[in-house]
């Protein structure tokens, strides 16, 4: 059994992206305190940071909902699944738990600001697919079913539907019980927030043999490795070599930039001011700071870039602004690769 990404798709959207965690052997039916500490810890730091408002007005999902509009999906009437969480914890304030091995996904999602999946690999029928919808397939909501002239982005295995509209709502088929032992976990996301995709998929993982004492395997798929083997792994499975985040990267860069970029060294010197303030947190000083530096276009595009996972800050990656502490003189931020600069606070 695999996962793989439809070449239709690709031509739709050439740099998706999808990490993927799988557990084997997985006791769901046993209560987990501390899943259930990590679960509320996650949806309280979520309500803090909400304040009561919609998820749009704090995150950057951008990336996420063009991606929606080219697969002909309207993200605001469709919301993505992470956002749709936010959404709940900001109204709500709270989030019920439902199980330990999907309290941790949502745990894990909300940490990292990212959509995903949780299948239950035995209910498959086939290869678990993302591909565009046909006359053929099954849609157990049917009443909200796309016309034949309007195919619609899909998980699916088999003609079963597995998800909607790409990442907006997983169908109860394949639902998570107590009795579920193999899951397929899908991260998805693109080539530009990649370092964030692999740091959730190692945390799941790592969280997944904790907790679960379960064995687990880690992939990715994308334009030139389209599928990724989820059941019935072999020892020479276990044997096939990881594909790197840098043979990744390497695949989306520009015909002829393969030449390692030689500007760092030179902007090692350079200045990030940091405005620093007595009233403001640190992850929106952060920000503001980004933007005056010409680092960012707008807070907007500068919470994107922590939210993408392009920010450093003394060689330790930021993928949540709550998680800033203030900087001091001498401290190195890098944004991307090129830019590398020496704190100065104001």
């Amino acid at each position: 059994m695999f996962i793989k990404i439809n070449q239709a798709v690709f031509e739709k959207k050439n740099d998706l992206v999808i990490c993927v965690v799988t557990a084997e052997g997985l006791d769901n039916s046993i209560a987990n305190n501390k899943i259930t500490e990590f679960f509320n810890d996650a949806v309280k730091k979520q309500k803090e940071a909400l304040k009561g408002q919609a998820a749009k007005n704090i995150y950057d999902f951008e990336n996420y909902h063009s991606a929606m509009r080219n697969f002909g999906v309207n993200p605001s009437k469709y919301q993505i699944s992470i956002e749709a969480l936010l959404n709940r914890v900001s109204k709500s304030g709270s989030l019920a738990g439902i199980s330990p091995v999907v309290d941790l996904a949502n745990a894990v999602s909300l940490k990292y600001l990212l959509p995903l999946g949780v299948h239950d690999i035995d209910s498959l029928v086939d290869d678990l697919e993302i591909r565009f919808s046909n006359s053929a397939d099954i849609f157990e909501d049917s009443e909200d079913r796309p016309s034949n002239e309007s195919e619609e982005l899909v998980y699916a295995s088999g003609n079963t539907i597995r998800t909607r509209k790409w990442i907006w709502r997983q169908m109860p088929v394949g639902k998570i019980s107590d009795g579920t032992t193999n899951i397929v976990f899908p991260i998805d996301g693109f080539c530009t927030n990649l370092e964030t995709l692999f740091e959730a998929r190692a945390f799941l993982a790592d969280s997944l043999k904790t907790y679960f004492n379960c064995k687990t395997r880690v992939g990715v798929i994308y334009k030139d490795s389209p599928a990724f083997k989820i059941s019935n792994f072999s020892n020479e499975d276990f044997k096939t070599e990881e594909i790197s985040l840098a043979k990744i990267k390497a695949a989306f860069e520009p015909a002829g930039n393969n030449i390692e970029k030689k500007e760092d060294a030179s902007e090692e010197s350079s200045i990030f001011i940091y405005y620093h303030s007595d009233t403001e947190t640190p992850g929106i000083v952060f920000i503001s700071s980004m933007e005056k530096n010409n680092l960012a276009k707008t807070k907007s595009e500068a919470r994107r870039l922590i939210q993408q996972g392009a920010v450093k800050i003394n060689g330790k990656q930021i993928s949540d602004i709550n998680t800033i502490t203030p900087l001091n003189d001498g401290d190195i931020v890098q944004i991307g690769k090129r830019h590398i600069l020496k704190v100065r606070k104001e």
